[in-house]
């Protein structure tokens, strides 16, 4: 027999093989009698990322799935942290059945529904390593004909997670010339540590440093210790409010130097909207004299962001600064709007 002759088997064997190579693949039943072949990316916040071949990864409503079953074990993270591993997970009105085995007839552990928090979980929540992730941002403009004018804003956040710890950094600077004459020189940097007590609860320490040249601010330094609470934390949105006593010491170049003790508050908010395609975004921070009532510093910046392709980020942002005890020579309110470009990771 010659090898054109065989070439039919060959084929008939290559075709018989194709369709069982799908046995292997994930397989996702929907509470509608949909099914679908793929392989299971995660589940997060009630939402399942399923990838599959043909549409990408897809997100699912946990609540609309009735069974999913797996190739290879999958990891779940229960409510008290606890983890297990599971190749069959089937929703029903009681709970939640877990299989070992995808051949067993019977269920080897069954939960409450509520007790399932996360199916693949990221390895810095079972602390097996860490999260980085932040932001880095540009504007920059510069006019030259009847006028000379150069402007430069730059800002970055870093956030460093752990399963029980979490770094945060945020800074920016701003510097305007306009005819060669320096119109606006201010920086922030703003250093936060938080410790988990619980899933919700944290506490830590903040400090931060503060300039402003036209506000006649020569250095506002803040340091203390906070209490916060985490209401979500999520790709798709994420929640912290934070309060605590903070020392502030205030270095002006004309006016007198001040110290005292305020109450120290921080939001922090970002939620996506329409899937991936823009987030919104909310920060505050604010400083209330415990000493001198009437004396209250707040800064907030609230934008939208638009993620485009390779990390690259757009950005439209609203700073609003208040300091109603500013010097005599500087207003109490600042607003600032700005369109950016930046990188996210």
């Amino acid at each position: 027999m010659n090898f054109l002759s065989r070439i039919p088997a060959i084929l008939l064997i290559a075709l018989m093989y194709l369709p069982a190579t799908q046995v292997f693949a994930d397989e996702l039943l929907m509470n509608d009698g949909s099914r679908l072949l793929g392989k299971v990316v995660k589940r997060e916040g009630g939402t399942l990322e399923f990838d599959t071949s043909y549409a990408g990864v897809i997100k699912v409503k946990w609540d609309e799935v009735s069974e999913l079953r797996a190739d290879e074990p999958m990891k779940l993270m229960l409510k008290d942290e606890s983890t297990l591993t599971a190749q069959r997970i089937k929703n029903t009105e009681t709970g939640v059945l877990l299989d070992d085995d995808i051949e067993a007839d019977q269920s080897t552990e069954s939960l409450a529904r509520d007790d399932l928090e996360y199916i693949n979980p990221e390895p810095w929540r079972t602390g097996e390593g860490y999260k980085l992730s932040g932001h880095i941002n540009f504007a920059l403009s510069k006019e030259r004909g009847n006028t000379d004018k150069d402007e430069l804003d730059a800002d970055a956040d870093l956030t460093w997670r752990l399963r029980h710890d979490r770094f945060r950094m945020f800074g920016e600077f701003e510097r305007d010339r306009n005819d060669n004459k320096k119109t606006k020189d201010k920086w922030k940097l703003n250093n936060n540590y938080d410790h988990f007590f619980s899933k919700k609860w944290y506490g830590g320490a903040v400090l931060g440093f503060e300039h402003d040249q036209f506000a006649d601010l020569d250095l506002r330094t803040t340091v203390g210790p906070k209490m916060g609470y985490q209401w979500f934390e999520s790709h798709e949105m994420n929640l912290s409010t934070e309060v605590g006593p903070i020392y502030v010491d205030e270095q002006f170049n004309n006016d007198s130097d001040d110290d005292y003790v305020s109450l120290g508050w921080a939001v922090n908010f970002d939620r996506y909207v329409f899937g991936d395609f823009m987030q919104f975004y909310h920060r505050q921070t604010g400083l209330w004299n415990l000493e001198d009532t009437g004396d209250l510093v707040w800064n907030t910046w609230t934008g939208l962001r638009f993620p485009m392709i390779l990390g690259i980020v757009a950005s439209t942002e609203m700073k609003v600064e208040y300091n109603s005890g500013a010097a005599d020579d500087a207003d109490d309110v600042d607003t600032t709007y700005t369109l950016k470009l930046g990188y996210a990771w």
